[in-house]
């Protein structure tokens, strides 16, 4: 056997090998495609009921909450009209310059008593 043929029969080898990986791992590509392709379709439904869910949530928080605020309307506006007397309040003794004096630190009144 001459080296050319030895070659060819070598290359041969290293393709049918190369072949036989190739459909192993499109086998295994494929089988695992049919995995998440089943899971997703089991998703599709847990997703629907999610869905559906989320709608009645909001359907009795919009009805809930319209109730809600109509029962505590009085409430709001008392609350509205004491946070409104509290701002106005404050905005007036701010206006009248009515802040409260600082209070002069030490260092400062030993600085005064040693200039005078």
């Amino acid at each position: 056997m001459n080296f050319q043929e030895k070659l060819f029969e070598t290359t041969a080898d290293l393709r049918s090998r190369a072949a036989e990986f190739a459909e192993a791992a499109v086998g295994s590509a494929r089988a695992q495609a049919k995995v998440a392709a089943q899971r997703a379709e089991g998703l599709k439904g847990s997703f629907g009921v999610l869905n559906q869910a989320g709608r009645e949530l909001n359907k009795v928080a919009r009805r809930h909450g319209s109730q809600f605020f109509k029962q505590n309307s009085s409430l709001a506006a008392k609350v509205r009209a004491d946070v409104t007397a509290l701002a106005r309040a404050t905005y007036v003794s701010l206006q009248k310059g009515a802040a409260p004096k600082t209070r002069k630190s030490a260092a400062r009144r030993k600085a005064k008593a040693k200039a005078a």
